[in-house]
């Protein structure tokens, strides 16, 4: 019969050959062997033999013939098939290339091993399921053992595994690998990780006497030994008494089990020598693999065999790759919680030509520009379903302005992040591209005066901006989205994109102006004023008036008041359920009311909770929302506006007048200029948010509608399933460019994932490498202090002091719109506020919030307002509960817990 050329793999074959030829364990051999490590040498026979041996014998039906056979038992399988394999004679062709490699080897001793086709992955790793034959000392023997290594892949475990992890089980592969049999002192495994606590900065080995089969059986105790991956010191090591050892029985191919002598069973089974050898080699190693690795070792007279190398299967954190930092102290102010797939979408988009157009206005190349875009476009992340900032691409665009060194400090202010870069890392961060090179220099000088001039005429760039966007967005509000197609509302989101996303060069210039002016004013109250305490700085920044974000909440008291002094009117709303109010007014005769209301939420009516996440529904959808507040306040009596803000303009006045009493001179000087131009920075930045809030309720309107449309259209099951696409998809499906057309099927995925985000909770801060969502620490680490109580008392804890008042009263815990929000001058407990709660403000006595900063939301509202409030409070939402009685102090951020 004609047969097939045969070819064997060595170190001398192609890349290619031997990558496909191989197996798992083979190709190993052949990329270490290549590669400058050294292993015993060996000569792999690929699945070909196998294929020849089948072929020529003419076994194949009969082999298929029984695997297919559905009256046999997997155990029944497995016989017969290595039976038929081991009693069937080698033919002539194959047994004639099986001699080569064997005399080609030149060795007195050989091992024989199976190498799946299946096992180059750290998911099928085939370990413990494949045969392996020692000491093999002629060629009839090696016959004989190359015949069960192919009978071994069809063992019963092997097809077993095969069947639960869906691999082929009619057409295995296998390779066979003859090879150079050590005769080792000490043999054993090391990692290239921590197998035990999963970190990847150690070097983790195991030894014994004599074969390695004895610790891979788990037949011997072996010594094992911690080395720190970077300088090769022992951390830690665990010597074991050594009784027995696995060596070569000279009268048969196995191991034989012996006595330890006396003076070696409780000694170190490796020298210093010998430990320095495994370490460097195992740096090597994983350099080579550029990931962890599992690694059996052999030393036989002085030197160093290397047997095989594995991926490392279990969850191992990465210590290489790109390093990323993520960190949502402040974001999850706007974004807190789970965030939709098209919420989370939308903003990644918005955030990317923001921050491009920030670059063009400062008049930074547009090659530059590109070249940035890796980071530009990548300013967020989302994981478990939490929005997170890439917290060194913030750094690195901070960079392009001249005063890094400060800038970061006033960004890290501005965001509220817990801790400063590391110098070193905030240095190495900075793009190259646009530091290094002849016109670096004018490039960074370029950039600065552009930002000077801003800073000279930032008032005429907002208000200019602030005049367009509301003839624009005036435009775009009026729209009746819902009674449009989809293809017609993506049409007008289309021209938003256009209109407004694309012109919002004054509100990022302003987010800049404002991160270096607080940053300065702060700076100068810490060397100046620190005396005054500490929040003396925020004092001054309160009633700071014109504030747009806050003109909502005001409109609201005057409204409580004219309904405080009509009784009918406050009966009617008061016993009146919430979502059946506004019907219930429009049927009453206080249609002035009626009309104040709809005036309000036409106004208004892109403000709720959670306003930035486009899933959350706004007053146009759920207008009970309105009387929620309306009601909070009637019922604690804040109905008088002029009352209400003589709060806010006696802090101030107040602060003004220590501040006079403080500092003279041209210090004095400096001041005044610091805080008019941070008071002028921050009132800027609230209102040009409050225009971002808008253009959010518009987009809400459109997706809400296109959702409305495609649910119509029976494309999807209900309008809120929309959000459950990516903005890509979203475009895709009325662009004709998605890779997939069931959006059904792609939402019912996401549904599942999202089911298990619920009760997940990622740390607030946390550093990746490598692929980000794969063998990284993302949730806290158990070691963390919850509650720094390290200098408090038991019964007390501390924040952030952002607004001054001691206030003692009882808590209300507040975390989203579902909770009952009913309040009557209780202390507001919550995890993290956005605008949309400003109307619950003039209902609480004070406010305490567990994620943000200096410069959030909730702080400059509440600063404005005069509500004592103190933010960034570590495990608060965990540590008061409804009911309790506390007392705060919103000058030194201490609550002291009085009742529980």
């Amino acid at each position: 019969m004609k047969h097939s050329k045969l070819y064997t793999i060595t170190n001398e074959s192609t890349h290619h050959f031997a990558k496909k030829e191989s197996g798992g364990k083979g190709h190993n051999l052949y990329l270490l062997s290549t590669n400058g490590i050294k292993v015993p040498k060996y000569i792999t026979l690929p699945p070909n033999f196998f294929e020849e041996f089948k072929t020529q014998s003419g076994i194949d039906a009969e082999l298929q013939a029984i695997l297919v056979d559905s009256t046999l038992s997997m155990v029944q399988i497995a016989d017969r098939i290595r039976a038929k394999i081991v009693e069937t004679n080698m033919p002539l062709p194959v047994f004639e290339e099986i001699a080569k490699a064997y005399e080609a080897l030149e060795k007195d001793l050989i091992s024989v091993r199976s190498s799946a086709h299946d096992e180059d992955s750290a998911l099928h790793s085939f370990a413990g399921q494949l045969s392996s034959y020692l000491y093999i000392a002629d060629l009839d023997n090696t016959v004989k053992s190359i015949k069960e290594c192919w009978a071994s892949a069809y063992s019963e475990r092997s097809l077993h595994y095969r069947t639960i992890n869906k691999l082929d089980t009619l057409n295995i592969k296998v390779s066979v690998i003859l090879q150079e049999m050590i005769d080792p002192d000490i043999s054993g495994v090391f990692f290239t990780c921590n197998p035990i606590n999963g970190k990847n900065d150690q070097i983790f080995i195991n030894s014994v006497y004599g074969v390695g089969e004895g610790l891979v059986s788990g037949l011997l105790d072996a010594d094992t030994y911690v080395l720190n991956k970077k300088d090769g010191t022992v951390i830690e090591k665990n010597i074991v008494e050594k009784t027995k050892k696995l060596i070569r029985d000279a009268k048969e191919q196995k191991c034989l089990e012996v006595e330890v002598h006396l003076n070696e069973q409780n000694a170190e089974s490796i020298s210093h020598h010998d430990l320095k050898a495994l370490f460097e080699i195992a740096n090597k190693i994983e350099n080579f693999y550029g990931r962890p690795q599992d690694v059996e070792w052999a030393i036989k007279d002085g030197e160093l065999f290397i047997l095989q190398s594995r991926p490392v299967t279990t969850g191992i954190e990465n210590s290489r790759g790109i390093l990323y930092l993520w960190d949502n102290s402040n974001i999850v102010e706007s974004y807190g919680g789970l965030t939709m797939p098209l919420t989370y979408g939308f903003a990644h988009y918005v955030y990317h030509q923001v921050y491009v157009q920030f670059c063009e206005i400062l008049l930074v190349p547009q090659s530059r520009i590109k070249e940035m875009d890796y980071f530009l476009k990548n300013m967020l992340g989302l994981f478990y379903g939490r929005v997170y900032y890439n917290l060194l691409n913030w750094y690195k665009l901070t960079s392009i302005l001249p005063g890094y060194k400060y800038n970061r400090a006033f960004m890290e202010t501005m965001m509220g992040t817990n801790e400063a870069l590391q110098e070193e890392i905030a240095e190495r961060v900075k793009p190259p591209e646009f530091h290094n090179g002849a016109g670096a220099k004018v490039r960074s000088f370029v950039t600065g005066m552009k930002f000077f001039y801003f800073h000279l005429n930032i008032q005429n760039v907002v208000d200019d901006f602030l005049t367009n966007f509301h003839i624009v967005y005036n435009k775009f509000r009026k729209i009746e989205y819902h009674r449009l197609s989809a293809d017609k509302v993506y049409e007008h989101y289309q021209a938003l994109e256009r209109e407004m996303l694309w012109q919002w060069h004054a509100p990022i210039i302003n987010d800049f102006l404002c991160m270096i002016h607080y940053g300065i004013f702060n700076k100068l109250t810490s060397k100046w004023l620190s005396h005054l305490g500490d929040s003396f700085h925020n004092d001054l920044l309160a009633g700071n008036g014109n504030l747009e974000s806050a003109e909502p909440t005001k409109r609201l008291i005057v409204m409580s008041g004219y309904v405080s002094r009509k009784p009918e009117l406050k009966e009617l709303i008061l016993t009146t359920p919430n979502d059946m109010c506004l019907e219930a007014i429009n049927q009453s005769p206080f249609q002035e009311f009626y009309h104040m209301v709809l005036e309000y939420i036409d106004k208004y009516g892109f403000r709720c909770m959670s306003e930035m996440k486009l899933e959350q529904k706004d007053l146009h959808q759920e207008p009970g929302l309105f009387f929620v507040f309306l009601k909070n306040l009637i019922n604690c009596g804040q109905v008088d506006l002029h009352e209400y803000e003589k709060r806010e303009k006696e802090i101030r006045e107040n602060a003004e007048a220590l501040l006079d009493k403080n500092i003279s001179g041209y210090k004095k000087i400096i001041y005044k200029w610091s805080l008019k131009h941070a008071r002028k920075a921050v009132m800027n930045r609230e209102n040009t948010r409050f225009c971002r809030t808008r253009i959010y309720g518009v987009v809400r309107a459109m997706f809400y509608a296109i959702g409305e449309d495609f649910t119509k259209s029976n494309i999807i099951d209900k309008k809120e399933d929309i959000f459950f696409l990516s903005l890509e998809e979203l475009k895709g499906a009325l662009e004709g460019t998605n890779t997939i057309q069931n959006l059904r099927l792609v939402i019912n995925v996401r549904k599942a994932e999202y089911d298990l985000y619920k009760d997940a909770e990622p740390a607030s801060r946390f550093a990746t490498r490598g692929p980000v969502y794969w063998n990284n620490q993302h949730m806290p680490k158990e070691e963390e202090v919850v509650f720094d109580e390290s200098t408090l008392l038991p019964n007390q804890m501390r924040g952030i002091p952002c607004s001054p008042g001691v206030i003692e009263g009882i808590v209300k815990v507040i975390i989203d719109s579902n909770d009952d929000m009913t309040l009557n001058g209780e202390i507001l407990v919550t995890e993290r506020t956005d605008p949309g709660w400003i109307p619950l403000y003039p209902s609480l006595s004070a406010l305490l919030v567990e994620r943000g900063g200096l410069l959030s939301h909730s702080a400059i509202v509440a600063r404005e307002m005069g509500l004592p409030t103190i933010v960034g409070i570590k495990g608060l939402t965990k540590k008061l509960k409804s009911g309790m009685r506390i007392r705060i102090n919103g000058e030194t951020g201490i609550i002291d817990i009085l009742d529980e």
